[in-house]
């Protein structure tokens, strides 16, 4: 095994994986410390400081409120978990899960791993891409990708034609219409949901348990919680391949031992409704691409009665040579070595513009466009002064301050003057932006910061003008005692200058917001 090799990392909601591809033998897993394939992607506040994996797992069962393990749900909101006197990001939670993947790996594999793979799923904005990367650079991954994480499964078929790929995992869906000739894929559409997932369905089945037991569970903090979605699960798993579960209540639930016969016709009208929504889905991208095959990957993939339900209304899926939790994982280790004997062309899976006066988008880079892109599209200054480039994802009017990804300030810009804008997409999802004049280039780099590639991190400074220029002229039409206030979380947002920049940046996101609530309560 030689130094120059890259981990392929699947970062799932519940389980993270790890696998290499080993020229000539194919993708191989990468077993943790415990000698375990899959890793809980939990992290938890102890005495000295927050640890992840195995042992953050063992704290949920006595501290379940001191744990998280969907940080990957919240990574580009302003989601913080307060603990131990301090706020901790989402992002600054993935530190130390991505740090123990990296060591567990360099263990397993006997050599130092500084480049790594990530799958991500698809729906993933350009701000949550760019924080899991920036987290994994802070684990010490000096190299990192992204790939989508139904792309990557798609890679680990091997299968030529055009298929629809379901990625149905614990935290989100991902559907891709991938077609493959010869080792060569293309992936033709990408659509995704963060609000469906394994976990939903674990919590309404936990919720039927505790009724149908008498178990009351008023607050999220109770340990009985977590212990509860834990069963909810292991029940879930055993009706996918029997009719009939007997669940044991663990003892401490109820005053006196119970046991419960679970049955899949049970379980199968709590969850049909939320299956009905993914059928729906697919059945739109089916009916518009026409393609051969169907494929599910995905712990949650293995639900009997979602499996029946596109065979009657969409198609049979096919049946995958390895497991379906392990598509991605063997994915993203393929990816990492693509172009030897595969190569894959992602397509970018939501559409990029700039917002125009009347919050309406001018679209530069369309949703589907094949990866790497890059397009460019002059704008004439209509009159003199400092004009704002802001930087959208999707189309139609701008109604959320999420959409908005980034705000160029240029200074200076003369009546009648030519402002071009450049957009680039790399491989791996990640956007970077020029705004060029005739005489002077405002380079801006989206979702990353300054590394070794050249990329240039966001001017802090130009992004506070912005906000002040843009509260003065809100806060007119407001006491003085509003303008005072607003100017003083200025004066807050500035003093992080020499923080972390994702604390830089949630700062100015909640900025946003209150910004875009007092000009909307202004507005005609």
């Amino acid at each position: 095994m030689t130094d120059d090799i890259t981990v392929g990392i699947d970062l799932g909601t519940r389980y993270a994986q790890m696998a290499i591809d080993v020229p000539g033998r194919g993708a191989k897993m990468i077993s943790n410390r415990w000698g375990e394939t899959r890793t809980p992607s939990m992290v938890a506040f102890a005495k000295d400081g927050l640890v992840a994996g195995e042992e953050a797992s063992r704290i949920a069962i006595t501290d379940p409120d001191k744990v998280w393990w969907d940080m990957k749900r919240h990574l580009g909101t302003d989601w913080a978990a307060r603990v131990g006197g301090r706020s901790y990001t989402p992002e600054e939670l993935l530190l130390p899960l991505l740090s123990l993947l990296r060591e567990d790996a360099e263990a397993h594999l006997k050599v130092f791993i500084s480049s790594c793979v990530l799958a991500v799923p698809a729906h993933f904005s350009f701000p949550e891409r760019g924080a899991i990367a920036r987290a994994a650079r802070l684990a010490g991954f000096e190299s990192v990708r992204i790939v989508n994480e139904p792309t990557a499964a798609a890679l680990s078929t091997g299968i030529n034609g055009r298929f629809l790929i379901i990625d149905f995992g614990a935290g989100t869906l991902d559907l891709s219409m991938v077609e493959g000739d010869q080792g060569v894929f293309q992936v033709i559409d990408s659509r995704g949901r963060r609000d469906i997932g394994g976990l939903d369905i674990d919590k309404i089945l936990a919720e039927w348990m505790c009724r149908r037991t008498g178990i009351s569970i008023s607050r999220p903090e109770d340990p009985r919680s977590s212990l509860m979605l834990r069963e909810a699960e292991m029940v879930k798993i055993g009706l996918s391949t029997s009719e009939r579960i007997s669940w044991r209540v663990p003892a401490g639930f109820t005053d006196s031992e119970k046991n419960l016969d679970i049955l899949r016709s049970d379980f199968e009208p709590l969850i049909c409704s939320l299956l009905e929504e993914i059928v729906k889905m697919v059945d739109g991208m089916w009916r518009k691409y026409a393609p051969e095959r169907l494929l599910l990957v995905g712990g949650s993939g293995r639900i009997p009665l979602l499996r029946q339900m596109l065979a009657q209304r969409v198609r049979e899926p096919d049946r995958m040579r390895s497991s379906p939790e392990d598509a991605v994982v063997i994915g993203s280790a393929l990816y990492a070595n693509q172009g030897q004997e595969r190569l894959l062309i992602d397509v970018l899976s939501r559409s990029l513009g700039i917002m125009n006066s009347d919050g309406g988008v001018v679209s530069i880079l369309r949703r589907g466009t094949p990866l790497p892109a890059e397009a460019k599209k002059s704008f004439t200054a209509l009159g003199s002064g400092n004009i704002e480039v802001t930087i959208v994802q999707g189309e139609g009017k701008v109604r959320s301050i999420g959409r908005v990804l980034q705000t160029i300030v240029v200074n200076g810009v003369s009546d009648g003057e030519s402002v071009e804008v450049f957009f680039r997409v790399d491989g791996g999802g990640l956007l970077h932006v020029e705004v060029k004049r005739a005489r002077k280039i405002s380079r801006q780099t989206i979702a990353l910061d300054s590394d070794e590639s050249g990329a240039t991190s966001c001017d802090l400074s130009a992004e506070l003008r912005s906000r002040q220029d843009r509260i003065e002229r809100a806060a007119r039409a407001y006491p003085d005692n509003f303008q005072q206030r607003l100017r003083e979380m200025i004066v807050s947002a500035a003093s992080l200058k020499n923080e972390d920049p994702s604390l830089q940046w949630n700062a100015l996101s909640v900025l946003d917001k209150m910004i875009a609530e007092l000009e909307q309560v202004i507005s005609p």
